[in-house]
This record gives C-alpha cells, sequence and structure tokens, in this order.
C-alpha cells in the first residue's frame, strides 16, 4: 500500500488511496505507529469515485471531521489530478464540506466552516442561560466563557498570559464543565492586536493540540463579536498560523497551508 505523508500546523497525516476489502481501521492502528509503524497523528482513505474523506485515528476510530485532514485531503486529490477544480464539495462523516484552492505553490486551500450557532441546544446545554459571555466558577476562579457552535462546541476563553499555569490547570475542568453533555473544545485567546491572536487548543479526549481550524474560527467569530479585532487575523499557534475571516453573511472562513513530506510503501504482509 503506498502512502502520502503530509503536515499542517505541525499535526501529520498519512494518505491513501481507497481499495475494497481492506480493515483501514486495522491498517490505521499499524501505520500511525510512530515506532513499528510509518508515523502520523491520522489516517486519510481517500474515496474517488465521489470524493470522499475518511478519517482514522491512532485507535483506529473513526473521526466525523478533521479541517487539516480536509486541506490535506484536497492537495493530494489536486496534486494527482484526481480533482482540478479550484472549488470542491467534499463527503466527509460530518456532511459535504465545500473548500477553494487559493494557492498552488506553496499549496493553500480555504475552507468553509458556514455561520455559528449560538443556541444552547447545538452545544448540549440544557438551560437557558446565554452561553456566549457566561460565567462559571471552578473552585475558587470566576471565568468569563463564550461557548457556541462552529463544526462542533467550541468554548473560547480571554487570556493576558497564554502560558498561566493556573488557567491551564483550569482547561480539562472546563472541557468537561458540569453544563457541557457532550464537552466542549477550549481555545485560550490573546489578543496581541487588531490583526493578530495567539491561541492554545484544547480537545477533550487528545489534550492540548497544535492546531484546531475550527478553534481559530471560533476565536475569531468571539473576538469580533467583542470588538476585540476587525476583518482578517491571523491566528497564531504552536507549530503555525491559520488566517481566518467572516464574510458579509456571517459565514466563517480559514485559509490553510499543506505540505507534502515524503511518499512510502508499506508491505501488505504488515498489515
Amino acid at each position: 500500500m503506498k502512502f502520502t505523508k503530509m503536515i499542517v500546523c505541525g499535526e501529520d497525516f498519512l494518505i491513501t488511496i481507497y481499495e475494497e476489502n481492506i480493515d483501514y481501521s486495522n491498517v490505521a492502528i499499524k501505520v500511525l505507529d510512530r515506532i513499528n509503524g510509518v508515523g502520523a497523528n491520522r489516517l486519510i482513505v481517500v474515496k474517488t469515485n465521489v470524493l470522499e474523506m475518511i478519517i482514522y485515528d491512532t485507535l483506529g476510530r473513526r473521526e466525523l471531521f478533521n479541517s487539516n485532514a480536509l486541506i490535506c485531503f484536497a492537495k493530494y486529490v489536486f496534486d494527482l489530478d484526481i480533482c482540478k477544480k479550484k472549488e470542491m464539495t467534499i463527503l466527509t462523516g460530518a456532511g459535504r464540506t465545500k473548500l477553494e484552492v487559493v494557492q498552488e505553490i506553496p499549496f493553500m486551500a480555504r475552507l468553509n466552516l458556514e455561520k455559528p450557532n449560538f443556541n444552547n441546544r447545538m452545544i448540549y446545554v440544557n438551560d437557558s442561560i446565554d452561553s456566549f459571555g457566561r460565567v462559571i466558577r471552578i473552585d475558587d476562579t470566576l471565568l468569563t466563557i463564550y461557548s457556541f457552535n462552529l463544526l462542533g462546541v467550541n468554548t473560547v476563553l480571554f487570556v493576558d498570559d497564554i502560558e498561566n499555569k493556573n488557567i491551564l490547570d483550569l482547561v480539562p475542568r472546563i472541557a468537561e464543565f458540569k453544563i457541557f453533555n457532550r464537552k466542549t473544545d477550549v481555545i485560550l485567546a490573546k489578543v496581541i492586536d487588531k490583526k493578530k491572536l495567539r491561541l492554545k487548543c484544547y480537545k477533550p479526549g487528545l489534550g492540548f493540540i497544535n492546531t484546531n481550524g475550527s478553534g481559530c474560527g471560533a476565536a475569531l467569530v468571539a473576538a469580533s463579536k467583542l470588538g476585540y479585532i476587525r476583518g482578517k487575523v491571523e491566528c497564531i499557534l504552536d507549530k503555525g498560523s491559520i488566517i481566518p475571516e467572516i464574510d458579509k453573511k456571517g459565514n466563517v472562513y480559514i485559509s490553510i497551508s499543506a505540505k507534502k513530506i515524503y511518499e512510502c510503501n508499506y508491505s501488505e504482509e504488515e498489515y
């Protein structure tokens, strides 16, 4: 089986074309292993009849959606002439997603995250208290959080110091705070100026992660509504940057670059 390795903002992926009668869950467990396999964060399987992206994590579990994976998917099908359209519609576990190739070298694509939804039902919160600007208490600390749905449940917390250990220790507890019936991603955001945000992103089950496309979009939404920034902004993450923006209709977009690292073959007898 042939794999292509790509990287986006410090997150690496293995990509391969779908073949019948292969247990890709088992393949993912073996090839994503960084000691005995090839090594990566996720496996992307590409279906070409109708463009479809299937994602597996290191435990062989299916994931519904990953914005960085989608950018890698677009570069892969574009480079191999599977799809040379600048505007693509890709089927994912979360439904159909539209993507636009905005630059070929270096490759960059723009992804439509659609509009944020501030309804408590969309973030699996049962009460009627406004969750955008809700004050919560954890031990003796009061926190003002901004929660809404943007391709999943996101909670933004603005901080003065992105590396404050006391706040970092509270983040896992925010993600599992009692109001969230299905947990929430947490995005710590520091406003640098009107055009730049410094972010640190946390995902339940994974901990702090290098990058989070929908998290960058969520940070832009929250910062814009609060008047901290204007227009397009650069979100600076631990290992790269993502550029989110909001159009006149309120749709959120993110622009991300992807880089091909290498190609390799993995013997069938190994999986």
